[in-house]
């Protein structure tokens, strides 16, 4: 089985010290939750006052990403599970969840989730919140080659043959990649054990390499020949 995990990724509340910004308000007025969480498209003025900016503000990647992973013939052969982690906790997915397609819609979701925790309110869970300490689970869950980091300060490798070897392995296998804009992981992720992959030739959007790794992966595994 394969784990997917967008992490570090990009999803948070605006800081409540610019609730009372004007521009704030009135995307608020606007867009109603939708637009409470940080957001480069609305928030470009924001950004440029906040710590480490060039990471955060980005909620776009992650619907990339669950759109792609939850529709793709890996989950529906049920051959991966899907996760996101943020700076404050990693959350699981369900393979059934229906993603919403339109942006405000999905972005007002992630509000609920952020002040709920879980998606929806009572079980039966789409989103869930599994844990704080992502180090410890995925260290405990996962044996160190069996983890893998996709990021441009990685050794170069062919996806086809990481791909065979998490098809064959005998115990699950989980991919790390990045759900920010720019920069590498922080010193927290870089320093977790496990495997560093760089693709070919330069770095790549996230949501093109999410798409690479399940159409190897899927070759591999023999759900599309």
């Amino acid at each position: 089985m394969l784990h997917m995990i967008l992490t570090e990724t990009a999803l948070e509340m605006i800081p409540s010290e610019y609730d009372k910004d004007p521009i704030v308000k009135k995307w608020i007025q606007k867009f109603n939750n939708a637009a409470r969480l940080l957001d480069t498209s609305l928030h470009h003025h924001l950004l440029a006052k906040l710590k480490n900016s060039e990471k955060r503000g980005r909620p776009d990647i992650l619907h990339h990403f669950l759109l792609d992973t939850l529709g793709s013939p890996a989950n529906f052969a049920g051959e991966i599970k899907i996760y996101f982690h943020t700076k404050s906790a990693l959350y699981s997915v369900s393979s059934d969840m229906r993603c919403p397609r339109d942006y405000h819609r999905f972005k007002a979701l992630m509000v609920q989730l952020l002040e709920v925790g879980n998606i929806p309110k009572k079980k039966p869970y789409f989103i869930r919140r599994e844990t704080e300490n992502f180090s410890h689970w995925l260290t405990a869950k996962f044996s160190e080659k069996n983890i893998y980091h996709f990021t441009a300060a990685g050794q170069i490798y062919s996806l086809k043959e990481i791909s065979d070897a998490i098809a064959i392995s005998e115990e699950d296998s989980v991919v790390l990649i990045g759900g920010f804009q720019k920069g590498h992981f922080s010193a927290t992720i870089a320093n977790l054990p496990g495997q560093k992959i760089a693709l070919p030739d330069r770095g790549y959007d996230s949501w093109v390499v999410v798409n690479r790794v399940l159409t190897f992966y899927e070759q591999s595994k023999k759900i599309l020949k």
